[in-house]
């Protein structure tokens, strides 16, 4: 018997293309509840649903719940491609919402309950909302909303079962008298499909709608959890204080089923005492809110010197405005973890966080500070650059300021438009994002200002953000505001408007002669405004829109 030519058919091989050999296994976000149930049935969803009344129950009781929502949604008419909208606080039942709509390929759209009734109207009309599921005392705000538009069929969720509410169906009735669906979606798919809606906050013109897919929402949800995202696992216990209405919670309805975590959910007007309550009895891990949450907790805390106990090693992430120095000092001594990122709704949100690589462990404390009120580094699959105002791609050289671009496959192309999308990119293929950021060579991002809100005076531009931060950074300052006002000889003058904190004192010459420590004397603002707090947007962020108006009118 002769030897086998191993060589020829080597090179009979070589010739020859390679096919792959993988499943085409479409990414479907039912497929995580699905997991759940299997994996995590046992494991607590934690929702306090108001002031003394917490519920208990689980992610196989979730899933039961969504299966039979699901197929209540489809009796009542709805299917594939069609929207229900949800004004919920956060809570078991909307995560049960997350999953229900999906299960029948409809696609969910989170209101944001804060904006108002006419807002509300018209990014309902917009999205072509079929059915809406509301908390019971959002209904007033809904009988707003219906002066201007009419959903076709409302869901009343009630955090106590009552008897029928008039002309309105019963979630928990809903539940009760109908049978689930068989199981969870399967078979083929097209995982570019649309899943879900989120809104912009509207804080320049109307609100933009940005359409999720399954695919982006779950590469998503597996990048945020990373180790140097959220560093999520199993073995967490989650607190997301951002509201489920805006963008997805931070993925937290998605992250956190895929790998069983614990979730507490804070529900209506929660306080900071309420919130540090929750986080002390269900021991919680890692919790998610905007920068003015935490720092209502630390005055909490400070107030009630050994009224909570953090859990060892706790993480706090934030996002919508970088935390001060101060901020993540007074963290550190407490023995919390903060950190931020960057995102936008149309960046699913999360494009990057600020973790410290091991190059920054034998640095000084002052650098590795520096680099934790920054805005870090992309995700995996996410770049980024800068351009400046011809376009041109600017170097990562730490000065040169311009506008971040971002494109991945979490990063939205386009806004929703009829009959046409809207395009949100530049003819290569990069979302213009309206911020202006300087890198760092080794890729760390710092966000310099929104294009809107740079000051232009005498020709040469001024940094409002710059500027906020360092009058954070004087102990009496509580909150900052850096807006342009109209200047005949200038153009342009920087008005810098604060509040201060409470029991501390300071004047308008102390601010001043604080900012002329750090900037050339025409950069300091003319005039300072001493106030007893700043307007916020619907999601917590510096409301700079309302401040203008203030400001600027004649």
């Amino acid at each position: 018997m002769s030897e086998p030519d191993y060589e020829a058919l080597r090179a009979q091989n070589a010739a020859a293309s390679l096919v792959a050999t993988m499943m085409d296994r479409p990414l479907r976000v039912t497929d995580v509840i699905r997991r759940a149930e299997r994996l995590f049935a046992d494991v607590e969803v934690v929702s306090r649903v108001e002031e003394g009344h917490i519920e208990r129950t689980t992610y196989g009781a979730i899933a039961r719940d969504a299966k039979r929502m699901a197929a209540a949604l489809r009796a009542l008419g709805i299917g594939k491609g069609m929207r229900v909208a949800t004004l919920m606080w956060n809570h078991a039942a909307h995560l049960a919402a997350y999953y229900a709509v999906p299960a029948i390929e409809a696609v969910l759209h989170p209101v944001n309950l804060r904006l108002s009734a006419e807002e509300i109207a018209y990014i309902i009309a917009e999205a072509g909302d079929e059915a809406l599921i509301v908390d019971e005392d959002m209904l007033p705000l809904y009988a707003e909303v219906e002066r201007f538009v009419r959903v076709p069929h409302v869901i009343v969720h009630r955090a106590q079962r009552g008897g029928a509410i008039e002309g309105r169906l019963d979630w928990h009735t809903l539940i009760e008298q109908t049978e689930p669906i068989p199981d969870w979606p399967d078979g083929p798919h097209d995982e570019n499909e649309a899943v879900s809606i989120c809104y912009t906050s509207g804080t320049s013109g109307r609100p933009k709608g940005v359409v999720y897919s399954h695919r982006s929402m779950l590469l998503h949800g597996l990048a945020a959890a990373g180790v140097d995202a959220f560093s999520l696992s199993g073995r967490d216990t989650l607190m997301p204080l951002t509201p489920l209405f805006h963008v997805n919670g931070w993925s937290m309805p998605y992250s956190a089923v895929m790998l069983g975590a614990k979730l507490v959910f804070s529900g209506a007007h929660a306080t900071s005492a309420a919130v540090l309550d929750l986080m002390t009895q269900e021991r919680v891990t890692a919790a998610f809110g905007v920068p003015t949450f935490w720092v209502d907790v630390l005055k909490a805390w400070h107030a009630h010197p050994g009224r909570w106990q953090f859990e060892p090693g706790v993480r706090l992430y934030v996002g919508g405005a970088a935390p001060s120095a101060d901020m993540i000092r007074s963290f550190d001594a407490l023995g919390v973890y903060l950190q931020t990122g960057w995102g936008m709704t149309e960046c699913s949100p999360i494009a990057t966080q600020t973790w410290v690589r091991r190059t920054y462990d034998a640095r000084p404390d002052a650098d590795r500070l520096a680099l934790r009120t920054g805005n870090g580094l992309p995700l995996p699959f996410v770049e980024l650059r800068h351009v400046d105002p011809d376009g041109k791609v600017l170097p990562w050289d730490g000065t040169s300021r311009g506008e971040l671009q971002v494109r991945g496959p979490w990063i939205a192309s386009a806004y929703l438009g009829r009959p046409d999308p809207l395009t949100a990119t530049t003819p290569d293929g990069w979302l213009k994002t309206g911020d202006i950021v300087t890198f760092a060579p080794d890729g760390y991002m710092r966000l310099v200002d929104r294009l809107k809100d740079l000051v232009k005076s005498g020709g040469e531009w001024i940094s409002s953000v710059d500027m906020e931060q360092a009058l954070q950074d004087m102990p009496a300052v509580f909150e900052a505001a850096v807006i342009g006002v109209p200047d005949e000889r200038w153009g342009e003058r920087p008005l810098a408007i604060v509040s201060l904190r409470e029991g501390l004192v300071a004047t308008e010459a102390q601010i001043r002669a604080h900012l002329s420590s750090r900037y050339p004397k025409w950069m300091v603002p003319d005039h300072i405004e001493i106030v007893d707090s700043l307007p916020r947007t619907s999601v917590g962020k510096l409301d700079k829109g309302k401040l203008r108006k203030r400001y600027t009118s004649d």
